[in-house]
């Protein structure tokens, strides 16, 4: 008894120094790099500088849908949801048949939802310049009817060509709570612009609060730059598991410290769990096409990443040094 109370207290110690020595990697000096260095983007500035943003809920500005125009949009999700996982799904003429079915009655019902979706898959895929025509003007009335989602979209493919209505759009967004604006805004700031961080995490943080993972992969940007490490990685990997397929890869370096390793094997043969992960995550076409949250499927829980904390200390170690 005696023996087992001392083993006991040396395993606690043992983890409790493993703890020490990870929480000392929240605690490095900070490390912004070009964000510190390089000159803002002017637009980005001049619409975020003084940005008095408030935490809204883009439930509050979307167009309401009747119970009939919900539930038939809720069937062609299940169906497509389940199609993903089907091979062939997408080029078999049945499928092709029955989906567009259910989009056509869901429509009839008046649902907002399956009218965005069928626009944005016309644009993608025209089946006549007539048709991706009268996408573009259902999209033009979303985007004038200030639909969250769609005043993102629309802002985010300005990207490159107008920076000011880019802006200016994505900041009507984030007022009118998109997930998405608020993601994509902190996403810029985090690396560009240093003194708008505040801001921009503040976006970022909502963005989650509503469920929007792949705001994770920016937040732990942040965190890395603030010097600290070790919730940088717990961010990607909380991430993860909720579906933000861009934390996959700051993750995949632990492949470094893993047995293996060369600078020629690729990182995902040393982290096949992560393989699995983002294999699931490519598999779910409407919701790429669209960003609507009906198309998004949980990650299955036997298929969650978990960081083994002595790797993620090797790994923080490995980093430090090859930055000193």
């Amino acid at each position: 008894m005696k023996f087992l109370s001392v083993f006991t207290l040396v395993m606690v110690a043992i983890l409790s120094g493993c703890d020490k020595k990870l929480e000392d990697f929240n605690h490095l000096p900070a490390l912004y790099g070009s964000s510190d260095q390089l000159s803002v983007n002017k637009q980005l500035l001049a619409e975020f500088k003084d940005k008095n943003f408030v935490c809204r809920s883009e439930t509050d500005f979307l167009p309401k849908e009747s119970t009939a125009a919900a539930q038939a949009f809720r069937q062609l999700v299940e169906y497509a949801s389940q199609g993903d996982q089907t091979e062939n799904f997408w080029r078999d003429k049945e499928h092709k048949k029955k989906r567009e079915d259910l989009l056509a009655v869901a429509i009839k019902e008046g649902s907002w939802k399956a009218k965005y979706l069928d626009s944005v898959w016309s644009l993608r895929y025209p089946a006549s310049p007539e048709k991706a025509a009268a996408a573009s003007d259902t999209i033009n009335e979303f985007v004038q009817q200030g639909v969250p989602i769609v005043v993102s979209a629309y802002g985010a493919s300005l990207y490159g060509r107008d920076y000011d209505a880019m802006y200016k759009l994505l900041s009507d967004a984030v007022d009118r709570g998109s997930p998405q604006a608020m993601a994509s805004v902190g996403g810029n700031i985090v690396p560009q612009a240093k003194e708008l961080h505040p801001v921009g995490k503040q976006m970022l943080e909502c963005a989650v609060k509503q469920g929007y993972a792949p705001a994770y992969a920016s937040l732990g940007q942040l965190a890395w730059m603030e010097g600290r490490r070790l919730d940088a990685y717990r961010l990607w990997e909380k991430g993860v598991n909720e579906g933000c397929a861009d934390c996959s890869e700051r993750l995949e370096y632990i492949g470094r410290v893993r047995p293996g390793y060369t600078y020629a094997t690729p990182m995902l043969d040393l982290v096949p769990e992560l393989a699995v992960i983002n294999a699931f995550y490519e598999h779910n076409l409407f919701y790429e096409l669209s960003g609507l949250s009906d198309f998004e499927r949980p990650l299955p829980k036997e298929l969650a990443f978990h960081l083994d904390d002595k790797e993620l200390l090797k790994l923080l170690e490995l980093e430090q040094r090859a930055q000193q």
